[in-house]
């Protein structure tokens, strides 16, 4: 028996049922995660009103303000994941994330609102590297598709409850007007939705303390202590497959800012396309809710599913998946910008959003099933730093920009959208296209290195 067969039998995976407790916890944390980041996009009139700012400032605090720390941090974070304890990693971040949405709530400033929203990217930079690096170590391949799938459903369930909390509360919010807390003073409706909302995430942060630290089972099989590659070597891994890493990320970017350039500024199509009033507006924006979390999980787990049936069969059966879902989703959101009623809209969003629920699971699974052990969790930083600087930056600013500079005319909103969403879903699916032959080889590399560990 060589040195290398030994510990393979030692090292099981932890229990099945105690394992998806860890996923359900990890998804509440998601949740909350996209709650406390999307319930701004429900604010958008008020906090315009009551800060004086333009479109294209708004769009900052919906993406720009949140991706600065987002995706630097995320990388930094990353690398303390591939060598730290993930657990602690995550519960001061969810903290942390939490009581800087509750501080959102006493800006009374520009500035001191971007500032933070730059707290709350900060905060949640640190739950993906983290959580899926964990997942890896807690289910074995052929279950690890539907591990991620189930935990990357919390971007359908968060958005979606965000709408549907903002669009039931806000409202009434509104008609009681501003309320003084004792103590803090008086409170704008909008400030007290992001207290509402950030503060309840500290009892999440507890709950991630009920996670154990796996082992690490890629390093107890090869003998290698559970050291993080350095950064510079991390980076020169990706740059020199770039065709298999980059132009998949640049890709997946196109999801992104689809999702967020076109999601941001729904609750403001709604509100100036079809002139609806305050309760008008919350009502579809609930349905907006149940759709995103209805056909959200549908998605994810369809996604999930197709994950690890194509992958199975196919070497880029991840960059595939990713691939359909991008046409669907692609179709739906350029549908709805140019729907005549705000009920064909919403209903639109049903396609679009199957198609961007889906590929969340395949993509991050692409991107752990070609990552080195050492290097796994920078690489998924690295991907999520992409994903979100391209799509937080780009997304919600290319739209304002369009709409503020080319149309000059807040009404063209829709024609801002239909312009963004069109432009990126032809670059975005050329590039996965191209991508596949060069994951398949990647997808090789990784199944020797597997060999050689075991």
């Amino acid at each position: 028996m060589s040195s290398h067969d030994a510990p393979t039998k030692t090292v099981p995976y932890p229990h099945p049922a105690y394992a998806w407790y860890v996923v359900v916890v990890l998804l509440l944390a998601y949740i909350l995660a996209f709650i406390d980041r999307e319930i701004i996009a429900l604010l958008v009139p008020d906090i315009k009103a009551s800060l004086q700012i333009s479109d294209t400032q708004m769009s900052l605090l919906l993406g720009g303000a949140f991706a600065v720390f987002y995706t630097f941090f995320g990388v930094a974070i990353a690398w303390l994941a591939d060598r730290g304890n993930r657990r602690w990693l995550i519960f001061w971040g969810v903290a942390f994330w939490s009581l800087m949405t509750a501080a959102c709530g006493f800006a009374t400033s520009y500035a001191a609102l971007f500032l933070a929203r730059v707290g709350v990217g900060a905060g949640e930079s640190a739950l993906n590297p983290s959580a899926l690096s964990l997942l890896k170590d807690y289910f074995p391949p052929e279950k690890i598709g539907r591990a991620i799938g189930l935990y990357t459903a919390g971007v359908s369930s968060g958005s979606g409850l965000a709408f549907i909390f903002g669009g039931a509360v806000y409202p009434k919010l509104k008609e009681i007007g501003p309320v003084e807390l004792p103590l803090l003073g008086w409170h704008e409706p909008w400030q007290l939705m992001f207290i509402y909302v950030g503060l309840p995430g500290l009892l999440i942060a507890l709950l991630v303390l009920t996670i154990r630290e796996p082992v690490r089972r890629e390093f107890l099989v090869s003998g290698l202590k559970p050291i993080a590659s350095p950064v510079n070597k991390t980076l020169a891994h990706v740059v020199s497959r770039w065709r298999a890493f980059l132009v998949l990320f640049f890709a997946l970017s196109g999801l992104a800012i689809m999702a967020y350039g076109i999601g941001f500024w729904i609750p403001e199509f709604l509100r100036r396309t079809y002139a609806l009033t305050p309760e008008q507006l919350g009502f579809w924006i609930q349905w907006r809710g149940v759709i995103t979390i209805v056909f959200g999980l549908m998605g994810v787990l369809i996604g999930g599913w197709m994950s690890d049936y194509f992958q199975s069969r196919y070497e880029d059966g991840y960059v595939r998946v990713c691939l359909v879902s991008f046409v669907v989703m692609a179709i739906g959101y350029c549908s709805f910008t140019l729907m005549p009623t705000p009920l064909l809209a919403v209903l639109a969003l049903i396609p679009a959003t199957l198609g961007a629920a889906a590929p969340t699971a395949a993509g991050a699974a692409a991107v752990v099933s070609i990552s080195p052990p050492t290097m796994r969790a920078q690489v998924i930083a690295l991907y999520y730093f992409v994903l979100n600087a391209v799509g937080f930056f780009i997304g919600p600013t290319a739209v304002a920009l369009v709409t503020d500079f080319y149309f000059a005319d807040e009404s063209q909103l829709r024609y801002s959208m239909f312009v963004v969403a069109t432009t990126v879903s032809l670059i975005g699916g050329a590039l996965l296209i191209y991508n596949l032959p060069h994951f398949r080889a990647a997808a090789r590399e990784a199944r020797q290195w597997t060999a050689t560990a075991n």
